[in-house]
């Protein structure tokens, strides 16, 4: 199934994080988006309690997001949802379907304005569940002494996110779904895309030299008949690299070295287990890394025979 990235929901706690992300969401123009669902799932602890007094009250909010975008000639919809205690990341996937989304956008490191839980959290919790792709945008915390001064601030803007593209790729059917989603995006904003593929420590037969020479040619073939269709189909400069060792430390190094703008990775990779909804690796390079990362997950359209 290809996939298209016409239509985002956006999840927003309508915190500080969601004021960072809605200033951003002009510059998905270039991902091909056309149309945003402006998302916020509040959880009251029961029937009449706090929440359900403030429903005008985030439906202005979202009103006032809406504003702001119209002018850029996206469609726009805004929707909130209200439950005794809800659970965000079942709500948000829910909402995605109702509104046939292609695909999620939420802030990482964020917090909601009641500082019940971390907006991370909740992003990382919908990673878990998601057969939606999901574009992160990673936040930061500024370094001011005193805690009410402190800011959250984007360390990547997603104006330049298409700039460098570093992809992470080890031949599973989701990491060249991930390709083709690169391929797809590669227009006149890309100026360089990476594939980087880490023979992991873990893979039997690295720690043999004969059979990780084998690896080697082996892998620096597909990278370079992947390197060729980029370039041809693309027009755009492909660098590829082969690293060794951890998958995580790697692709982070490496993300930090070719100063990377967002990682595209596919959410689950060899050794996939079909009741998982995303690798350890790619969790772990979401909660560690600063820049965009988009996610793209395993095809599971015929999973339950469809």
């Amino acid at each position: 199934m290809s996939l298209n990235f016409d239509h985002a929901l956006v999840a927003l706690d309508q915190s500080e994080a969601s004021d960072i992300i809605t200033d951003c969401l002009a510059h998905f123009k270039k991902y091909g988006t056309q149309k945003f669902t402006l998302y916020t799932s509040v959880s009251i602890p029961y029937p009449g309690g706090i929440g359900s007094a403030d429903e005008e009250s985030y439906k202005k909010k979202l009103e006032k997001y809406k504003e702001k975008l119209e002018p850029h000639d996206f469609e726009v919809e805004a929707k909130v949802d209200i439950g005794i205690n809800a659970y965000s990341p079942v709500q948000i996937m829910e909402a995605a379907k109702k509104a046939g989304a292609d695909y999620i956008i939420i802030g990482n490191r964020g917090y909601n304005k009641f500082r019940e839980f971390l907006l991370g959290s909740t992003a990382t919790e919908l990673l878990q569940r998601c057969p939606l792709p999901v574009y992160l945008i990673n936040l930061s915390v500024s370094e001011e002494s005193a805690l009410e001064e402190r800011k959250l601030y984007c360390v990547k803007s997603c104006r330049d996110s298409l700039q460098h593209i570093l992809l992470p790729i080890d031949f599973s059917s989701t990491s060249l779904r991930a390709f083709d989603v690169v391929k797809s995006f590669s227009r006149k904003d890309t100026k360089q895309i990476t594939l980087l593929h880490v023979q992991a420590s873990g893979r039997p037969g690295v720690d043999d030299p004969d059979r990780l020479r084998e690896f080697d040619e082996e892998d620096s073939a597909h990278l370079a008949k992947l390197k060729t269709d980029l370039e041809s189909a693309t027009q755009t400069s492909v660098n590829t690299i082969i690293k060794y060792g951890s998958p995580v430390k790697q692709i982070l190094d490496i993300a930090d070295e070719i100063d990377a703008n967002m990682i595209i990775m596919g959410s689950q990779g060899r050794g996939y287990v079909s009741d998982l909804f995303l690798g350890g690796v790619s969790l772990q390079v979401i909660r560690k890394t600063k820049i965009p990362v988009l996610t793209v997950p395993a095809d599971r359209t015929n999973e339950d025979g469809s």
